[in-house]
């Protein structure tokens, strides 16, 4: 009899994330290694640049999901100040799980593009290490590629295998994300959930506005700007000269 209740209860639990939508905020923030820099100016802008915080909202269900970001006023006196920010992403990025796409929202030199890829499997390899983040457990995974390095805590509990931005794949939804990044530069970046709610309310809307375009295409269309620019600038150098 107990065993059959505790079935009902953990069916229950199930039932109840693939029916609602889990909604998460996320502070988002770089950590610049500042052991390196001796230029005066650069230590200022690199310490703005770690106090300064952007805010996401992830909602998502085991299907599909969108993460945006939340407008919100920072009053702290960084965010006035000289500073460079790498990661935060100013779009809409969504997710579809049963179809294994992603689709992109930009608002390119004036233009809507909708950026259409195939979704990312990260190699992620679980560890022994555990925490607690907002009352749930949380387990350790990590991979490397290329000169970065990752770390995510999932929760097992939160039984959605999704993430912030394209990380996703670990049995559990991701809680924090750190980021590493090597060269001449070493920082981190850095996603923490500050809150996780249970909506049904929410609306994971699917980007629909705009031109839809291949990651190969939306890389053209950049090539293609990048040399406009270039032959701009080259041009008002030649008319100095004359």
């Amino acid at each position: 009899m107990k065993n059959k209740l505790l079935f009902t209860l953990l069916f229950s639990c199930s039932l109840l994330f693939a029916q609602e939508k889990v909604v998460v905020e996320y502070e988002f923030r770089n950590e610049f290694d500042l052991s390196n820099v001796t230029d005066p100016k650069k230590v200022e802008i690199y310490k703005n640049s770690n106090d300064k915080k952007q805010y996401y909202e992830l909602i998502t269900t085991n299907e599909e999901s969108i993460y945006k970001k939340i407008e919100r006023i920072d009053n702290s006196q960084s965010q006035s100040k000289m500073s460079i920010s790498f990661g935060g992403v100013g779009n809409d990025f969504y997710k579809n799980f049963k179809d294994k796409i992603s689709l992109t929202f930009m608002d390119y030199n004036g233009t809507k593009l909708i950026i259409k890829d195939s979704l990312k499997i990260q190699p992620w390899i679980i560890q022994k290490d555990k925490s607690t983040i907002l009352g749930y457990e949380v387990k350790k995974a990590t991979y490397k590629e290329k000169d970065s390095t990752y770390e995510a805590w999932f929760a097992p509990k939160l039984n959605i295998k999704n993430g912030p931005i394209e990380y996703a794949g670990l049995p559990g939804l991701i809680l924090r994300l750190e980021i590493l990044s090597g060269g001449k530069m070493s920082v981190k970046r850095i996603y923490q959930a500050t809150n996780i709610t249970l909506d049904t309310k929410s609306k994971i809307e699917k980007p629909t506005k705009g031109k839809i375009v291949s990651q190969k295409e939306f890389e053209d269309i950049i090539e293609k700007e990048n040399k406009k620019y270039e032959e701009f600038e080259n041009n008002k150098v030649e008319t100095k000269i004359d």
